[in-house]
């Protein structure tokens, strides 16, 4: 098949453990874009903690931002699909027993709990992204509070925990009260929450549409559970073998990790 449109995760699958970008990855996204493949960021991550050195290769136009609740072009917010309040409101009332590390993105922002930008490692962030957590994040003593009053402009909510145990009791709990909140996870503390049609293969689509591109023309690779419809969906899913079991199961082929330059080898083999 010709590949017309590339999605491509950030962590865990371009970028490097450390959070880094390798230059071999970056001349291949850019050898990809030359060789008329349109190169799309499909991320996690709100709009404003993306890479600049990711965004700032020429031809990346379309950003996927908070697992497909904006997308944006040229840095313009193009499209927007966020939480509506009643779920937020149901969400802040189902966990009010439990005292949790919140997050919240708004309008491309983040705001964290403080005692999470104080010692993210605490809370199961690596040593490599303590800087990007402060770095991209403003931070707030009363999470809860930020979130309700914000409630009508999420683009999502998500909790940290290195509690598994809680972890999958909330997810359960608030997946079965919540039909229309998707619930997925990018790394193994976090628990995130989007409005039900804000996911990455809705996100895809929507590009496909705007670009005029059969979907059975484009890849898409990632690493993590948030990615696994993305894969799913596209007329090739790549994952990066240090990938989730979910990811995994979703993906026609099977790349080397992001520490290995997975993507790399995964646009050789498209071009």
């Amino acid at each position: 098949m010709e590949i017309k449109l590339l999605a491509l995760d950030l962590d865990g699958t371009v970028l490097r453990t450390d959070n880094t970008l390798a230059p071999e990855v970056k001349d291949s996204i850019k050898q990809a874009i030359d060789g008329g493949i349109e190169v799309a960021v499909a991320s996690g991550r709100p709009f404003s903690s993306m890479p600049k050195d990711v965004l700032a290769i020429d031809g990346i136009s379309w950003v996927v931002a908070s697992n497909g609740a904006a997308i944006y072009k040229n840095g313009v917010r193009a499209h927007s699909d966020t939480l509506s309040e009643a779920d937020v409101l149901r969400v802040l009332d189902l966990t009010k027993e439990h005292d949790l590390i919140w997050e919240a993105f708004l309008e491309g922002e983040t705001c964290t709990d403080k005692r999470y930008y104080d010692d993210p490692t605490k809370y199961g962030c690596s040593e490599a992204y303590v800087g990007y957590v402060r770095g991209s994040r403003g931070c707030c003593a009363d999470m809860r509070g930020y979130i309700r009053r914000n409630r009508k402009n999420l683009d999502s909510i998500e909790f940290v925990s290195t509690d598994k145990a809680l972890r999958e009791s909330l997810w359960g709990m608030l997946e079965r009260e919540l039909p229309n909140v998707y619930i997925t996870s990018s790394s193994k503390n976090f628990v995130e929450l989007m409005n039900g049609t804000a996911t990455k293969a809705n996100a895809l689509k929507r590009l496909c549409g705007l670009l005029d591109i059969n979907i059975k023309n484009t890849a898409a690779a990632g690493n993590a559970d948030n990615d696994a419809d993305m894969l799913a969906l596209a007329g090739l899913g790549a994952a990066v073998s240090n990938a989730t079991p979910a990811c995994l199961r979703a993906a026609d082929k099977v790349i080397p990790s992001n520490d290995e330059g997975g993507v790399r080898e995964l646009i050789k083999f498209l071009l």
